[in-house]
């Protein structure tokens, strides 16, 4: 079974016990994901099966949409609903205007220091362990860009696990980013910029690249009826379709099948323009996916027949 599965993953499962779960429905031995969601948060994740565990590279570096809730006022060890309380403060009737310019300001290229909850390595240990630990170390700042972040409504409501008689400002908003973007950070340095403590409450992944919430199936009707999996899994070619593709002649193909260099005068065809450097799909004339290769020169300008024009990385037939 090769190919990759877009999953609603529920809350209280981390993204490995999905992984273990299908590999156990499934009878599959060769099973990853892609895009790590905290046991909490829900929605898109993409599990690769089969040969499409080679891919798996690819399909993280896409940008991802998330819709969550930040809560005003409360602020946590791990930025999240469930971590240590650090910090309470009233904050209903809260500006909102104040609030939409200040959502305003985190849009484009911003740094991100990663939670202590992450999976980052540091000193050879994951943060999340050390924060297991007790522990607390010095964390580089991250580049991540926010290309979009909406607000979708603001209200007052009650906060987990405090007093039940003080009401905070609650934002659910919709947040377009690059991989490695942590919405909970984003949540926290939202509530510092206004003046507040503040984490994620909720937190739902609604697309990551080509891949959307509303066509994803859960793991209970895999469970149920295994060829639910088998009626929806995506093939590698299309779970690569944002890659421009080449296609090779018959003795272009088998030299590429055999991890050959390919040259000019081996394209039969090809669709969307490459450039240098940019991973392309492979086909052969008869549009079977072969595998993925690598843009030594690009396709714009005319090439001697001889010369080399792509280097295969991986083959996937």
């Amino acid at each position: 079974m090769d190919g990759v599965l877009n999953i609603n993953k529920p809350a209280g499962m981390t993204s490995h016990d999905v992984v273990n779960k299908l590999r156990w429905i499934l009878k599959e031995k060769k099973v990853g994901h892609t895009g790590t969601l905290d046991p909490d948060a829900t929605g898109v994740l993409l599990i690769c099966l089969g040969k499409a565990t080679r891919i798996m590279e690819y399909l993280q570096d896409h940008e991802k949409t998330y819709e969550g809730t930040v809560i005003l006022g409360v602020a946590t060890d791990t930025l999240d609903s469930k971590g240590k309380i650090l910090s309470v403060c009233e904050s209903n009737n809260f500006d909102h205007g104040r609030i939409r310019g200040v959502f305003h300001s985190f849009k484009g290229e911003i740094k991100q220091i990663p939670p202590m909850v992450s999976a980052i390595k540091v000193q050879g240990k994951r943060l999340y362990e050390l924060a297991r630990e007790g522990k607390t170390v010095n964390r580089d700042p991250r580049p991540v860009e926010i290309y979009d972040l909406e607000i979708i409504s603001i209200y007052e409501g009650k906060a987990d696990r405090v007093d039940p008689s003080m009401l905070f400002t609650k934002i659910d908003f919709q947040v377009r980013c690059s991989k490695g973007t942590y919405v909970r950070s984003l949540a926290a340095d939202i509530g510092n910029a206004l003046g507040y403590g503040a984490h994620l409450s909720r937190l739902v992944r609604t697309k990551s690249g080509g891949f959307d919430l509303r066509d994803s199936i859960s793991l209970e009707d895999i469970k149920n009826d295994p060829e639910i999996a088998f009626c929806a899994i995506k093939s590698i070619d299309e779970a690569l379709s944002f890659m421009p593709v080449i296609t090779l002649t018959k003795l272009a193909g088998e030299r590429f099948l055999n991890g050959g260099f390919i040259y000019s005068s081996g394209i039969a065809d090809y669709h969307k323009e490459f450039q240098k450097g940019k991973i392309t799909r492979v086909h052969d004339e008869a549009r079977n996916f072969l595998g993925i290769c690598e843009a030594v020169e690009s396709n714009t300008m005319p090439l001697d027949p001889k010369t080399v024009i792509c280097k295969t990385l991986k083959v996937l037939k």
